[in-house]
């Protein structure tokens, strides 16, 4: 198995070299699976912060919503 194949988790910024387009296309994609890991922080609107996205995509999402988007 080459070490691509064996990796668990992937990075937004992974999938959209993968994929050939844009990250933010890739996080509207996966922000509301419940596979998919947010390890970012909520926003502070007390002190006026912005939320943070980071995602954490396991290779059991991709691969089912690759299989979605390639049936369509």
């Amino acid at each position: 198995m080459s070490e691509q194949q064996q990796q668990l988790f992937y990075t937004v910024q992974q999938i959209a070299e993968r994929w050939q387009c844009d990250a933010e296309k890739v996080s509207r994609i996966f922000q509301n699976d419940p596979a998919v890991m947010n390890l970012g922080a909520a926003a502070d609107k007390r002190r006026r912060k912005r939320a943070y996205k980071i995602l954490r995509i396991p290779t059991t999402a991709l691969a089912r919503v690759e299989r979605e988007l390639t049936a369509k």
